[in-house]
């Protein structure tokens, strides 16, 4: 009900006094978290539909409890003597509504207290006593043992089951907990589509309807593992609600990220694939599912048909990265509970699964589950705390949002936004607030400054009058209110009537990169595929960044195609319209709708001829032509199955050419060679060079090698075992190993181990001649000795190879190699 809260709170007139509807709902995360009950029991969903009726500010609690009271007993037929009604404990309104105006049961309405029938969205906003409807479904499935239980509605077991909630919004709770009365009452519903399904089609839980066996049956198929009812379905039970979760976050534009709702997904998707591997589905599988999810909703949700490809390729790519560090986590996991002293996994370790190898802390409190441990979430979120801490601290402090709360405006305001048609305008200071170093937030009755918006940044300009002048550096929208972050040039700020100008030359500019961008939109689409959609963007004064959905990088041929279209359209001198329409038409009129924006029913249609069309609210320029030239400067990868093209326009990238001239000049200049013959002479010049870097890594090892041979006239008889134990001046550590062969060869039968110094690090090589192998291990030697300079390392029983991060400990370390082999 979030989008509803101002005009619940009055801050916004309804276009409607009464609306019906169907949410689809996310819940695993925030107050509302059912991840961890998910497919432990038979109607705990991360994803589900909400089905309600809203009335705002026209009938109230007794049309909505006759109402569905008439809904469930008359169209649905359900049995009376199994419904339920509970009620907030002191409002015997509500009581009485239902005694006097429904046949229901008198001794099935119940008073209960606020946790179960006082609804409120957080610790503050509207809220009020609701009724809950609930449906006894009999005593089989009472789930508890214990003797002396006594079913009860809102109790403990899973007997009574909540179908619909009935909330009556009729206060505001301040910061300081009171109730205050809104000046208007409404009603807010909810009924859970999957547990009316149950009980209509008398399942035995919501996982046996037909919402979701289809997908269950498709595991098994996948799996091989028979579904059963009990703990044994639980993985499948999961598995099928997670990818109905998925499905529907993707189409409506989510994707997988480390913050978030994006962390959220990416949470939901690895518990799907950890329970994919208890049914021994070790390869990406949940991709598999989409099909059967689009086959039992994809007619009533168009949006997964359109997205079908786009939400498969998203899930696999996701799916295969995580499935890449899932093992060496469940390695480090059998680390952990095998040094574990208890039954408890400390939270630092948690945190070290879930920073270091993507393990959820859920993920990891099931495994601990699995293995009859637990884990200390406690001293996990104390580890959270510290990291949100030091990325606070490295991050940028937004000046903006610390001076935006010492403005006291009035909600109500509007700010009329001029700027698509002018540039420059007389308009009136409605508020400000300057603070001691003439930072200034002015609040305008109209502007011509477009505000940061879509990706777009805002307008630069000034506002002035005769007594002073302000330079604007950037705007904000809040709602329909724009605040002008600005500095005091000049003068004192006063209530008259100001001139407020944009500055041209920045607008023009970052109009070139915002057309440019539509035209590289619909480039990709039609280079790559339809699966392409933009997943985000910068356009600024210097260049343009667009993120989009593809799931491998670009090739160079396939960028120089892009480019070449895009500059195709800025020459053919597209005429570039702006019109205002509904959504549905300009949707069925080939708009291109950005993934995931939320937009109103009249939209803004920017069309270019008629190669692009998309809704956008941005500033752009009047033909395609005014972009002057396109130029893509990197192309990258930014998550999986995102990419990132940045690319230039206008002057920027004429400069950007010029340089890249110039630089080609230079380098012919220096191989002396014609612009037509660089690229040989450079190929010839590195083969040259790279046969001249062989020939003297050769003479290196040469020089090295033959100080061995002093090395041996050296050599001490420990046990009978010659030894020979040196520091030795190398220019590369990979050279050691050469070393380490030649010694080999020159001792014949005995040890050797050398150690080197390089940038700041130690090196060490320890072999033994095959004769000797049976009593003296050049692992075991290594490993001792690597201690020593602050290391490890490791090899076979003839080579060893260590590093260290101590050079003062060189000498000691050699010194003890005698010492080893005396005591072996």
């Amino acid at each position: 009900m979030n989008q509803f809260k101002n005009i619940f709170l009055g801050l916004k007139k309804p276009e409607f006094s009464r609306v019906v509807d169907s949410q689809k709902c996310i819940r695993a995360g925030g107050k509302h978290n059912d991840l961890e009950e998910v497919g432990r029991d038979g109607y705990h969903h991360t994803f589900f539909e909400m089905l309600g009726n809203w009335s705002f500010a026209d009938y109230y609690k007794k049309e909505a409890i006759i109402w569905a009271w008439h809904l469930l007993t008359k169209i649905w037929k359900l049995p009376k003597t199994k419904l339920y009604a509970t009620v907030y404990k002191d409002d015997s309104e509500a009581y009485d509504l239902w005694k006097n105006e429904t046949d229901i049961d008198p001794n099935h309405i119940e008073f209960h207290g606020e946790k179960d029938n006082f609804w409120e969205m957080g610790e503050t906003g509207p809220c009020g006593p609701c009724s809950e409807i609930h449906f006894d479904r009999g005593k089989t499935f009472c789930d508890l043992k214990d003797e002396k239980h006594e079913c009860k509605v809102n109790g403990d077991c899973h007997r009574y089951i909540e179908l619909w909630n009935l909330v009556f919004i009729q206060y505001n709770r301040d910061e300081k907990g009171k109730l205050n009365k809104l000046p208007h009452r409404y009603v807010d519903t909810g009924a859970g589509f999957e547990r009316i399904c149950q009980i209509l089609q008398k399942k035995n839980s919501n996982y046996e309807t037909d919402l979701f066996s289809p997908i269950i049956k498709q595991v098994v198929k996948l799996s091989g593992k028979e579904y059963s009812l009990g703990k044994e379905g639980t993985s499948h039970r999961i598995i099928a609600d997670h990818i109905r979760s998925l499905s529907f976050a993707l189409a409506d534009g989510g994707m997988p990220s480390n913050e978030g709702r994006g962390y959220v997904l990416r949470r939901i998707l690895r518990r799907a694939a950890r329970h994919g591997r208890l049914l021994d589905l070790k390869k990406a599988f949940l991709y598999k599912l989409v099909d059967t999810v689009i086959e039992i909703m994809g007619d009533h949700f168009s949006e997964l048909k359109e997205k079908k490809a786009h939400i498969k390729l998203i899930i696999k790519a996701e799916e295969e990265r995580f499935n890449l560090t899932l093992d060496n986590g469940l390695q480090r996991f059998k680390q952990i509970i095998r040094k574990l002293e208890g039954d408890k996994i400390k939270g630092s370790d948690v945190f070290l699964l879930y920073d270091t190898f993507g393990f959820p802390p859920d993920l990891t409190k099931l495994m601990a589950e699995e293995n009859g441990l637990s884990v200390d979430m406690k001293d996990f979120r104390k580890e959270m705390k510290k990291q949100k801490a030091r990325a606070r601290k490295a991050s940028k402090f937004n000046t903006n949002e610390s001076l935006i709360e010492k403005l006291q405006v009035d909600k109500s305001l509007n700010t009329e936004f001029v700027g698509y048609a002018k540039q420059s305008i007389k308009a009136k200071v409605l508020n400000y607030f300057i603070d001691d170093r003439n930072n200034v937030i002015l609040v305008l009755n109209k502007t011509p400054f477009y505000a940061e918006s879509g990706g777009q940044i805002a307008d630069i300009g000034k506002i002035y009058n005769e007594e002073c002048e302000i330079e604007i550096r950037d705007v904000q929208k809040e709602n329909n209110i724009y605040f002008h972050f600005g500095k005091l040039i000049n003068g004192e700020i006063n209530h008259r009537l100001y001139t407020a100008t944009v500055n041209q030359t920045f607008r023009k500019n970052v109009a070139r990169n915002h057309t440019a961008t539509h035209l590289l939109h619909k480039a990709l689409k039609d280079v790559l595929g339809e699966h392409v959609n933009q997943k985000g963007s910068l356009v600024n004064q210097d260049h343009l960044r667009f993120d989009f959905t593809h799931f491998k990088k670009v090739r160079d041929r396939e960028l120089n195609m892009v480019e070449n279209e895009v500059n195709r359209q800025v020459r053919a001198c597209l005429p570039v319209h702006t019109q205002y329409q509904n959504i549905d038409h300009a949707k069925k009129n080939g708009a291109v709708a950005l993934f995931g924006e939320k937009y109103d029913e009249r939209v803004r249609v920017v069309s270019m001829g008629k190669f692009s069309k998309e809704l956008c609210g941005g500033t752009h320029l009047d033909s395609t032509g005014e972009i002057g030239f396109f130029k893509i400067t990197s192309e990258s990868s930014i998550a999986a199955g995102i990419r990132r093209i940045e690319a230039i326009t206008g002057e920027k990238s004429e400069r950007y050419v010029k340089i890249l001239e110039n630089e080609i000049d230079e380098i012919g200049a220096q191989l002396n060679a014609p612009e037509s013959a660089i690229l040989e002479k450079l190929k010839k010049v590195l083969s040259e060079n790279k046969q001249l870097q062989v020939r003297l890594k050769k003479i290196k090892v040469q020089s090295a090698g033959s100080s061995l041979d002093q090395l041996m006239k050296n050599a001490k008889i420990i046990n009978g075992v010659k030894l020979v134990a040196a520091k030795i001046d190398i220019q590369n550590p990979n050279m050691l190993r050469q070393l380490g062969d030649q010694l080999k060869n020159k001792i014949k039968s005995g040890i050797g181990v050398l150690a080197a110094e390089n940038n700041g690090k130690v090196s060490l090589i320890a072999i033994v001649t095959k004769d000797l192998t049976d009593k003296y291990k050049a692992g075991d030697i290594i490993g001792k000795i690597a201690k020593i300079v602050g290391g490890g390392g490791g090899g076979r029983p003839d080579m060893a190879l260590a590093g260290g991060k101590d050079i003062s400990k060189i000498d000691k370390a050699l010194a003890e190699v005698p010492k080893i082999i005396q005591n072996t």
